[in-house]
């Protein structure tokens, strides 16, 4: 690993259909710093995916660390991650795949992964579409393979008179607040979990949960293998 591993200045990017502020462009949290530090300490070489990349800031980072890096997005930002990647001497181990994570099968398509990431997401989607996607995302995961996903959190200030707050989590799927929706760009219709909810969203897609969290914001992150 050479060098900072953080690619982008710190401005706000915003993503492509109301998405929210993409967050990896402008820094690393701490579930992007595990999943880096799992990468640093495997033999190369390693795969790794960042599913719903944008700009693939974290997917650069992983290629820092020597993965071998594919980013996923349904957005159009393969000219803007590639050229990045060829910025920084990365473009050989740096692909990108646009497509829509609900309609493609990973695994097939594309193989396993030592590391999958898949931040600021799952929310944007249906409970039932969610567990369909960590299916997905589960038979993509090599031996030994680890899945680092985020999910915004109910008890986060998302959560602030959002319409879905006591809602059973299979029909919890509602626009925030437009106060909470105008400051943090997201438009649509979310499901915001708590860490009980998501620990059992990645056990009914038949993963184990190796750690579940909320962060100092109130988002919900996880740790999941095989």
């Amino acid at each position: 690993m050479a060098g900072n591993l953080n690619t982008y200045g710190d401005h706000r990017i915003p993503t492509d259909g109301n998405f929210g502020v993409d967050i990896a462009k402008q820094r690393a949290d701490d579930l992007d710093n595990m999943a880096l530090g799992r990468l640093c300490a495997l033999e190369a070489p390693s795969r790794a995916l960042d599913v719903a990349s944008a700009a693939g800031g974290q997917a650069l980072r992983m290629a820092r660390a020597g993965a071998h890096v594919t980013a996923l997005d349904i957005g159009d930002y393969s000219d803007a991650f590639l050229s990045a990647a060829r910025a920084v001497a990365l473009d050989d181990k740096c692909a990108f795949e646009r497509q829509d994570i609900t309609k493609f099968d990973v695994a097939t398509n594309l193989g396993s992964y030592d590391v999958i990431v898949c931040q600021r997401m799952i929310h944007y989607v249906p409970h039932s579409t969610a567990i369909s996607i960590i299916l997905n995302l589960k038979n993509a995961l090599a031996n030994n393979g680890r899945l680092y996903i985020s999910a915004s959190g109910l008890h986060s200030e998302l959560g602030n008179d959002y319409a879905a707050a006591f809602a059973p989590i299979e029909g919890r799927y509602e626009p925030l607040a437009d106060p909470m929706a105008e400051k943090h760009a997201i438009k649509g219709p979310v499901c915001l979990y708590s860490v009980a909810e998501f620990a059992t969203v990645l056990e009914t897609a038949g993963l184990r949960v190796e750690r579940v969290f909320a962060s100092s914001f109130g988002n919900v992150k996880a740790v999941a293998k095989l």
